[in-house]
């Protein structure tokens, strides 16, 4: 019996170890997201409590505290990087140079790159990397509930058999129209969609050739999405007479939503253009 409760009492005395070392790993850790994406999914996680710095193309909530900004992903700085003194740093494979990430290495912090997801299994999987990196095995299996519901949400509503050309108005003057291999040919699919464009990567077009191609939809992806519509038929009065604009099918979505690739806000932007569309 004492040889038992000696047992049970280093058992418990083990676990409260463990368990501090885990508490006390999570209270210490230091973190720095080089990714828009990466920065939504913290969020989404509430785990935003550890975040020290976050990249140029991260959006915060209003008026949330001051944090660090460590620039563009591409181009980061291992001094400025170090500087902050971060556990853990968390980007896209996009992220660089490789002798900055080396340097990181070697002053023991860790790194995690995520795929920069065209599909919502990636997403997933980038969710789920996120978590456990930060041991937050209470908040992410909500998250992925609330992100299989949206998917389904979508898969029981698609657009099958329409045509869309996905245009970055950044400039409506200047159609870059997504071809394959692209997030926009990605959003594209979410909503059951196909591409009308017949090449890879994002090209200049005409408004001549876009109405050439007459898609079912036109969807402009910029940070004005209120005065994206507008701006548009202004700068490019010849596709007042396409087939999109016919039906009310030329829909702006946000942008900055697709910066990194899939989002959960894009999740959402493609729910909202599939009712747009078939309340039209």
């Amino acid at each position: 019996m004492k040889k038992f409760l000696r047992s049970s009492l280093m058992s418990v005395l083990l676990a409260g170890v463990l368990f501090g070392a885990v508490a006390t790993t999570q209270a210490d850790t230091r973190l720095v997201s080089t990714d828009a994406l990466v920065t939504e999914l913290i969020f989404a996680l509430r785990a935003d409590r550890y975040l020290v710095a976050v990249d140029v193309t991260s959006h915060l909530p209003p008026d949330y505290r001051p944090l660090k900004i460590v620039g563009y992903h591409r181009n980061l700085s291992a001094e400025g990087l170090l500087s902050l003194s971060p556990t853990l740093v968390i980007g896209s494979e996009h992220m660089g140079p490789a002798p900055a990430l080396d340097a990181l290495r070697q002053a023991g912090v860790t790194l995690l790159q995520l795929s920069s997801p065209d599909h919502p299994k990636q997403l997933r999987d980038n969710i789920q990397r996120v978590a456990e990196s930060l041991g937050l095995s209470e908040t992410v299996a909500p998250l992925l509930a609330r992100l299989d519901q949206q998917l389904l949400a979508l898969e029981s509503q698609p657009i099958t058999g329409s045509s869309a050309a996905f245009l970055l108005a950044t400039d409506p003057a200047k159609l870059r129209l997504a071809g394959h291999g692209t997030t926009g040919e990605a959003f594209i699919r979410l909503t059951g969609g196909h591409n009308v464009a017949d090449f890879t990567n994002y090209r200049t077009v005409s408004a001549e050739s876009l109405l050439a191609m007459d898609p079912d939809i036109i969807i402009l992806a910029g940070q004005e999405k209120d005065h994206a519509l507008d701006s548009f038929i202004k700068s490019n009065p010849v596709l007042a007479h396409s087939r999109a604009a016919r039906f009310g099918h030329i829909i702006a979505v946000d942008g900055s939503t697709l910066v990194a690739g899939l989002s959960l806000a894009s999740i959402e932007e493609a729910r909202q253009l599939i009712l747009a569309v078939k309340a039209n």
